[in-house]
This record gives C-alpha cells, structure tokens and sequence, in this order.
C-alpha cells in the first residue's frame, strides 16, 4: 500500500502531525486527513509513503521495524531532515482548491453535486 500526504494542506504543528501520522501508519486503510492526497493499492506487503513537506518529497518503503517505529513517533523519526514546527497556508489553499469545479471522475457515484443541486 502506498499513502501520498501534501503536508501543504495542514496547518497543525509537527506535534499534532506526527501524532496524526502515528495513527495512519498503524491503520492505514481506516484513516482519512486533509493532507491524504491518495492511498493506492500497489499490491505490496509493505507500507510506502510518499510525503511533500517543508519543499521536499520525502519517499519511503517501510520495513515492519520502521512501520513500528512510525506508528509510535510518526512521521518524522524516518525523515532524513528536520522538518518546520509550524505550518501555515493550509486554509488558504483549501479555499482555492474550493473554487475548482468538480469534475465527473473524481465525484463518487450517487453523490449530490452542491453546484448543481441535484444527484449525480
């Protein structure tokens, strides 16, 4: 499984992200945040995770002591640099993504479009 994480989209401390991180990297199916970008099925045994933070990507293929370590201190104790304390621009950017119309191939079946006020 690989999970991809735009730290960009999160205006929370490196405290509450990696505590946050910790939880997606125990149940990574059963976790959803802002900074998700996608969690794709790759038909590994093995937990990837591609992260964009601090204008960096930050690419990892987990080893299960890895994996346990993370899902203790989170994301940061694999990082091979140190990452800001504070984030900001989050909330401005998710205003800009809100202005982007929906489009039918990211919309799930039987939704209601909000622009549209009706079924899809």
């Amino acid at each position: 499984m690989k999970v991809i994480i735009d730290r960009g989209l999160c205006d929370t401390n490196l405290t509450y992200c990696q505590r946050c991180s910790a939880a997606l990297f125990r149940h990574p199916e059963g976790y959803d945040r802002l900074c998700i970008l996608d969690i794709i099925d790759d038909n590994k045994d093995t937990l990837s995770l591609e992260m964009y933070t601090d204008g960096r990507t930050l690419e990892l293929e987990l080893t299960d002591e890895e994996r346990e370590l993370a899902s203790v201190e989170g994301w940061e104790s694999l990082a091979d640099f140190d990452p800001a304390l504070f984030r900001s621009g989050g909330m401005e950017r998710w205003r800009e993504l809100r202005k982007i119309p929906a489009t039918p191939h990211n919309m799930p079946e039987n939704t209601i479009d909000l622009q549209q006020g009706k079924k899809t």
